[in-house]
């Protein structure tokens, strides 16, 4: 979970990853970076204030992305959660719109081509859902987050998880816990054993709730109908912000 490395998960637990929405746990991913700095900034500014958890989250946020190599989807998210902070940090008032249309220059100056990778928009996306209300908390950003992703999985991968949302409920609370005891466990490798019962339950849930033949619906998912599902989402945000 903390390095992306599944050489030594089964096939088959695999594939239970995928048919209950979990899959994204396993590997490293924008938006999962994302809601761990969002969630280690938010812990940390009741205890050191804001602007240190901000500074701390930050670091943690680009250590990690040296920890796994530097891969495309962790370097994209640090960028983006880093302009999400930036202007808290020096305290001034963020625009949303103003910081979308910063990271996509960022981007597209660095690499034109990530406007055709899947991985790009999704970290992006996940970038809207989390910069949406910084000072939430971890739950709701990672439902939101899931919900904006569903569209473009769905797809990408033409297939969605009916079981998702109560997976997901059951284990992401977990993620956060994990991977700052992953990262204290490399220096320190008792504190692995900690993570152990953790682990078997996140487990066990992937094993009962993939169990059910329908919690995995295969799906013709088109490109309109992607987009179509982005319009809603957009009508209900700006309907949302108009009450």
């Amino acid at each position: 979970m903390l390095l992306g490395d599944v050489s030594g998960i089964s096939k088959e637990f695999y594939n239970q990853m995928v048919a209950t929405g979990l899959i994204h746990i396993l590997v490293v991913s924008g938006s999962n970076l994302m809601i761990v700095v969002k969630g280690l900034i938010e812990l940390l500014a009741t205890w050191i204030g804001r602007k240190r958890a901000i500074f701390l989250g930050i670091m943690m946020g680009w250590f990690y992305v040296s920890l796994v190599g530097w891969q495309i989807p962790a370097v994209r998210a640090v960028v983006m959660v880093t302009v999400m902070y930036l202007g808290q940090f020096l305290g001034r008032k963020t625009n949303l719109g103003r910081m979308l249309i910063l990271v996509v220059l960022i981007m597209v100056v660095a690499d034109y081509r990530v406007l055709g990778s899947v991985s790009f928009w999704m970290s992006f996306l996940a970038f809207i859902a989390v910069s949406q209300n910084p000072d939430e908390g971890v739950i709701k950003t990672t439902l939101r987050v899931n919900l904006y992703l569903l569209p473009i999985l769905a797809w990408k991968f033409g297939s969605l998880s009916l079981i998702a949302p109560i997976s997901n409920l059951m284990t992401l609370f977990l993620v956060e816990t994990i991977t700052v005891l992953g990262f204290v466990g490399i220096i320190f490798r008792p504190v692995l054993w900690l993570l152990y019962p953790l682990l078997v339950y996140v487990q066990k849930v992937v094993e009962v709730l993939s169990a059910p033949d329908w919690v995995l619906l295969k799906i013709s998912f088109n490109w309109w109908m992607m987009v179509g599902g982005y319009l809603m989402l957009i009508g209900y945000y700006m309907r949302k912000k108009s009450v």
